[in-house]
């Protein structure tokens, strides 16, 4: 026979302040306030990006989204606390070092074939650094879950020149200059009152951004720049917000890291609006 386990009493005030409560993930994350370093990261990659895929040189675009990715290896591993920052972050500078070589090479349609062979190769440092670096064993599965996201944001960052697409109102182009205009949003909102707003009236301005830039390049209106917009600044500052929570955010390092972070995992989204007829 089973009894019923009497539920706790809860009354209408006890439930106002778990409601007012609930959005702090963590009691001991930084609160949320304005951070101007990661926003003032996030419009310089972007904007840097933009001027890249602009000026309808491949091999700018592949420059640019290889300084962003060792910026982000630089500051990974403050921002996720690894015991081995210095094997990090070489395993992340490699990767990002070899696939702007994978994409050099790769001069035609497919443009990404050899960037496997790239991440690989990151992957196979990610293994082996913990054989040679007694202090990478410690907390092993979370170094290694924490550098596997560090690879796959930089990769993912190929995928900016996986299309010949280029030029003044080409995606790139677009969803880069929406990405700096919705940063600004964090310095507004970034505070615990407003914070609740900040994905909403990101992805908003965005997708705004977006069909204002693609009107103003002189193109035809289209629905693809707003989608664009609204998603590509939702992921971005998701990415943000989600780097907030770590307390290394708050040094230069992490910031500089985390705003070039949060437009490189963006690059998916602009391979898929390159790729489908969706104009």
């Amino acid at each position: 026979m089973t009894s019923d386990v009497p539920a706790l009493h809860e009354s209408r005030a006890s439930r106002r302040a778990l409601r007012a409560g609930g959005t702090e993930v963590d009691p001991a994350a930084p609160a949320a306030r304005p951070r101007p370093v990661v926003v003032a990261a996030t419009v310089v990659v972007a904007l840097l990006l933009a001027a890249a895929a602009g000026s309808g040189e491949r091999v700018l675009e592949i420059v640019a989204v290889v300084i962003a990715g060792l910026v982000v290896a630089a500051g990974w591993p403050r921002l996720v606390g690894t015991r081995s920052p210095v094997g990090m972050t070489l395993v992340l500078m490699v990767t990002a070092l070899a696939l702007g070589a994978a994409l050099l090479l790769q001069g035609e349609e497919p443009y990404l074939e050899r960037v496997p062979a790239a991440l690989a190769l990151g992957v196979i440092g990610m293994c082996l650094h913990p054989l040679v670096r007694a202090p990478a064993r410690v907390h092993l599965a979370q170094d290694m879950a924490a550098t596997s996201l560090g690879l796959l944001v930089i990769a993912g960052g190929g995928l900016f020149v996986s299309t010949d697409f280029l030029g003044g109102g080409g995606p790139v182009v677009v969803i880069s200059i929406a990405l700096a205009v919705a940063a600004v949003v964090d310095l507004v909102l970034e505070r615990p009152r407003a914070v609740r707003w900040i994905i909403p009236a990101a992805m908003l301005v965005g997708g705004l951004a977006g069909v204002l830039v693609h009107a103003l390049l002189g193109d035809e209106i289209a629905a693809w720049p707003a989608l664009l917009g609204v998603v590509g600044a939702g992921a971005a500052v998701s990415l943000r917000r989600a780097m907030s929570q770590q307390a290394a955010v708050d040094s230069v390092l992490g910031a500089v890291a985390a705003g070039a972070a949060s437009v490189l995992v963006v690059a998916p989204l602009v391979h898929l609006v390159a790729r489908l007829p969706l104009a």
